[in-house]
């Protein structure tokens, strides 16, 4: 009979080495395992990240995954969700129902541990997490232009790199920015230092940068009124997540139209991320539309099973940024 464990770090190492193809992203396999210990190391992933797998009669993994407990407010209730990430079966177990059965026993586990909703982030799509109780939220890609006359609002903001001190504000940012949606991922700043660290280990490992010009305070008049995350490629600005500390559509329209103006001179000319549709008077110049998402669908199995509220299914009400996947 299959049984459900933790992976200790010899475990953990041989999952990295089989998965490594997967979701190396340019990574040496060294550095993949490296910065997942990292991680896991944290102060948050101590408390809140852990691997789960799944042994077969002769003790071989046969499936495995990541788990993370992030609070979750869902539709005015907040606990602990059972959010799963890299859910993978050596290639020559698949199809024999391996990883199913360990979704289902982790969900089982989080439910005597009195945790809320299973979470995750498809990119296979829908069909086969729906089979086991998972329904989609609403989602969708945002793309623009960068081109045309500066924004005048953009003038007097400028931006520096997020660091240790900013994140008690940028929590409370965030907050703000996600109190009016059913569905929210709550951070804390623990979390918010797990996020950073994510990001600063892996771009460091991959081309020796940090966070530089990814994880920004955006300031005007040498006082910070809130954050900007982004990625600068490929003639391509990949906007992540913002929120103005005041939480007015006033500032966060100068934060975006200064984080634009500021692309732009990189040399980005389009404009894409998981924007909401509030945000769209906010920005008329990039003439915002948008197209269907094709991978990073989240998903979301209610607490007790049934269907998704009724709030759930707004694209802003239940909109969830970037930032929010695992």
């Amino acid at each position: 009979m299959a049984q459900l464990i933790t992976p200790d770090a010899e475990q953990v190492r041989a999952i990295l080495a089989e998965s490594h193809s997967l979701w190396g992203a340019g990574l040496t396999l060294p550095s993949y395992s490296a910065m997942w210990e990292e991680m896991a190391a944290s102060p948050w992933g101590r408390k809140w990240f852990s691997w789960r797998a799944l042994l077969d009669d002769t003790g071989r993994m046969i499936s495995s995954l990541k788990l993370y407990r992030p609070e979750l407010r869902v539709d005015g209730e907040t606990l602990r969700a059972c959010a799963l990430g890299a859910v993978f079966t050596p290639r020559a177990l698949r199809r024999r129902g391996h990883a199913a059965q360990l979704i289902r026993a982790v969900l089982a586990e989080a439910s005597a541990r009195g945790d809320g909703p299973g979470f995750l982030f498809t990119d296979i799509g829908t069909e086969y997490y729906a089979r086991l109780g998972f329904v989609p939220l609403p989602c969708e890609d945002v793309v623009g232009t960068l081109a045309g006359a500066p924004d005048p609002r953009a003038r007097g903001v400028t931006f520096r790199t997020m660091d240790a001190r900013d994140l008690e504000r940028v929590a409370a940012g965030h907050a703000r920015a996600c109190a009016e949606r059913a569905i929210a991922v709550l951070r804390d700043r623990e979390h918010w230092e797990f996020l950073l660290l994510r990001a600063e280990t892996f771009f460091r490992r991959l081309d020796g940068s940090g966070l530089e010009g990814r994880f920004q305070i955006a300031e005007e008049r040498g006082l910070p009124i809130g954050y900007l995350v982004g990625v600068v490629g490929a003639g391509e600005w990949n906007i992540r997540e913002a929120a103005a500390y005041d939480g007015s559509d006033e500032t966060l329209a100068r934060i975006l139209a200064a984080g634009g103006a500021e692309a732009a001179v990189s040399g980005a000319a389009s404009v894409w991320g998981w924007i909401p549709r509030a945000w769209f008077p906010l920005v008329p110049s990039w003439r915002p539309r948008v197209q269907p998402r094709p991978r990073a669908i989240p998903m979301l199995r209610p607490k007790g099973g049934g269907p998704l509220a009724a709030a759930l299914t707004a694209p802003d009400r239940a909109f969830l940024p970037y930032l929010d996947q695992f």
